[in-house]
């Protein structure tokens, strides 16, 4: 009798085994949730890649390119202290000339006013009708003075208003040669180039209502020993006439008269370009 209710025992345990064995099994499969196994296998069965992607370069970024910007409109104004004006002689007469004051420079020969083409590097200059805008406005900053036993020359750099940081600079970096072109750069592109003499003429002096004596100067490259100056392309008397560099500076074309652009703004002189009885002949006298 014992030994039949021992035998029952153990049938009963085998059958409570047999019975979870399944469910033991369940728990040992993946059920989908989580990671993917060792064997790298999503939960449906098929194979994952675990390779990482390759670096991709960024787009390339396309060359920034000059283009002509429109010049700033609202005229910047003198600093409050400026040194004493430069005395440039010729002979027995003196013209002045005041570093870090701003200028319009007008030509002789067509009554237009030499003007910067734009706000980019290597814009460059023509003669054109009067704005009063900066790209009209010049400052003079002071690098020497050359003393030789004819002549005392005062050499300049030549700062375009109208452009963030630019000069009055030799195309290529010169030396100056006749039609060489005049650009505006940040930096010199070449040695002196960024340097101008210059020099009084003889003749053509207005005097108008106010006392008021516009010095005439003519601006010439050091990079040939002053010899080629600023030059109105062709004699131009049109408005878009370029400016490049010519050997001489006695021509009417190569001539500028200075306005002290304080002067105007206080209304002591009216520019030759709004000045409607200017006689136009005079360009001719002085030619």
């Amino acid at each position: 009798m014992r030994r039949t209710k021992k035998l029952s025992g153990i049938i009963a345990i085998l059958l409570i085994l047999t019975l979870c064995l399944p469910f033991v099994f369940a728990c040992g499969e993946d059920t989908g949730g989580g990671s993917a196994g060792a064997n790298n296998e999503e939960p449906g069965g098929e194979p994952v890649d675990t390779t990482p992607e390759p670096p991709t370069d960024p787009p390339p970024t396309e060359p920034t390119t000059e283009r002509v910007t429109e010049p700033p409109t609202e005229p910047p104004t003198d600093p409050a202290d400026l040194p004493e004006a430069d005395k440039l002689a010729r002979g027995d007469d003196f013209y002045e000339l005041i570093p870090g004051a701003r200028y319009y420079l007008w030509s002789p020969n067509s009554g237009l006013y030499l003007t910067v083409d734009g706000d980019f590097r290597y814009a460059g200059l023509s003669q054109q009708d009067f704005t009063g805008n900066p790209d009209q406005m010049f400052v003079f900053e002071t690098v020497r003075v050359e003393v030789t036993e004819t002549r005392t020359n005062y050499i300049y750099k030549m700062r375009a208003l109208g452009t963030k940081d630019g000069y009055v600079d030799v195309e290529d970096g010169g030396p100056a040669e006749n039609e060489l072109g005049v650009v505006i750069t940040s930096e010199p592109e070449g040695e002196n180039s960024h340097e101008w003499v210059v020099r009084t003429q003889a003749r053509g002096r207005i005097f108008d209502d106010a006392g008021i004596t516009l010095p005439i100067f003519s601006i010439g490259s050091t990079t040939a020993r002053g010899h080629h100056a600023l030059d109105v392309n062709g004699v131009s008397k049109n408005p878009g006439g370029s400016v490049h560099l010519w050997d001489g500076g006695t021509n009417a074309n190569q001539k500028w008269f200075f306005e002290l652009v304080a002067d105007v703004e206080a209304g002591n002189i009216i520019p030759i370009g709004l000045n409607e009885e200017f006689d136009v002949d005079f360009f001719d006298a002085i030619s």
